[in-house]
């Protein structure tokens, strides 16, 4: 349905109209009052500037030609002071020069004197439709704004060079406020991450995922990101979308549970199961490569004469405690120790250079455990037999290297205990 000058209403719409001749601000005016604006008057460019400065106008109608300052210098301070301001020029000056400063500082219209009032209302009304689609945009940005700030993830857009145009809450929460920046610089590089998903779905249209750490405040944060493309309306890719997650209290849970099934939850050594694994793990790097390594079985001695005199909570102390000077004597990554049930350890030396090796390892276990241990505010000796088998020497299975240790041990605690044996 087309607009008549007649149904337009500006209900309460805010207008500067500055312009030096009074005859002509008081006929526009009145006009627009008829329509529903509300209008303020100032005479001059400087009296236009100071009236806007106090007060904000969406919409301002000036003339080009006045005096202190003309209509040109008054729009150029006012789109520095907000771009987004609707201007009308209104002028009796057909030189083109004047049109082309007008058009170049972003005046909405121009009229030249006198003014059909007809095209002016309509001008004004669609520089209100304007200010109005603004305002939903911005209603629009403000509440998409909203939305993404209260998600739990983490969104980062980035243009085609990968820099952040724009990045919610969560993220910065995460990393700090990288806009403007690489997405990169957030993990202290200068050039892409290996594998980066913003860079895979550039090159192949496709989203992609991938996990990534980063140290942060003396901890790891661990977070998984997938990238997608952002296209344009008329379907051009103009950058993309990450979503990031923080996936530190997973990882951590994951971590948990490994521990669960592979730790020994009372002296955080390896259990059974872990160390069944490893051994297998042993075999199948030696008799690739070619190389030696050797098993200990561990035993404390009378242990559960401990347990029966000063209790079980005290018995568990020296099982932590016995189990750290194990660990003392074996500070390899390589080499696992583990807690096989009750008093009963196991160690795996890999890529030894044969007995002479293990048996300076049990040596120091001696050396170690000849130290008493304190419960309950007493000393007591708690002592250690120990078996030992060799890979290949005393078997390439696993379970005939564990019968060779075990046997070994047996021997050990025969011979009186508080030593070693190798197998035989």
């Amino acid at each position: 349905m087309s607009v008549t000058i007649h149904t337009i209403q500006f209900n309460g719409l805010e207008l500067l109209v500055v312009e030096d001749d009074p005859a002509s601000a008081l006929f526009i005016s009145r006009i627009l009052l008829l329509h529903g604006a509300r209008v303020e008057i100032a005479v001059n460019g400087s009296d236009g500037l100071l009236k806007f400065k106090e007060r904000y106008r969406p919409i301002v109608i000036t003339d080009i030609n006045m005096p202190v300052m003309s209509g040109l210098e008054l729009v150029s301070h006012i789109k520095e002071l907000n771009p987004d301001v609707q201007v009308i020029a209104t002028s009796a000056n057909r030189d083109t020069d004047c049109l082309i400063a007008a058009i170049e500082l972003g005046f909405s219209d121009y009229f030249l004197k006198p003014i059909e009032i007809e095209k002016l209302l309509l001008s004004v009304k669609r520089c209100s439709d304007i200010i109005t689609i603004r305002q939903q945009l911005e209603s629009e940005r403000r509440r998409f704004q909203a939305v993404v700030d209260c998600l739990g993830e983490g969104i980062a857009i980035k243009d085609l060079n990968n820099r952040i145009v724009y990045q919610n809450r969560a993220l910065t929460e995460m990393f700090g406020d990288f806009t403007g920046s690489p997405c990169y610089e957030m993990f202290e590089n200068t050039v892409p991450c290996e594998r980066c998903p913003t860079v895979l779905a550039l090159s192949d249209g496709q989203a992609h995922s991938a996990c990534k750490n980063k140290l942060t405040a003396g901890s790891t944060l661990h977070i998984e990101s997938t990238a997608s493309l952002v296209r344009d309306s008329s379907g051009a890719i103009t950058g993309t979308v990450a979503i990031v997650h923080d996936v530190s209290e997973r990882v951590k849970n994951e971590k948990i549970i490994r521990d669960m099934a592979f730790k020994d939850p009372l002296t955080g050594l390896s259990n059974r199961r872990l160390f069944e694994d490893r051994l297998e793990q042993a075999i199948a790097k030696s008799q690739r490569n070619g190389i030696k390594f050797g098993l200990f079985n561990l035993d404390l001695d009378h242990f559960k004469n401990i347990n029966d005199t000063f209790g079980h909570e005290a018995g568990n102390e020296v099982l932590i405690e016995a189990s750290e000077r194990i660990r003392s004597c074996c500070k390899r990554d390589v080499d696992t120790v583990s807690r096989q049930g009750g008093d009963e350890f196991g160690i795996i030396v890999t890529d030894c250079e044969g007995q002479e090796e293990l048996l300076g390892i049990a040596d120091n276990l001696l050396k170690t455990f000849s130290v008493p241990f304190r419960i309950d505010g007493a000393e007591v000796a708690v002592t250690v037999s120990i078996g030992i088998s060799l890979f290949p020497d005393d078997g390439i299975h696993s379970k005939s290297l564990v019968e060779a240790a075990d046997r070994a041990m047996y021997s050990a605690k025969r011979a009186g205990r508080n030593t070693y044996r190798s197998a035989v």
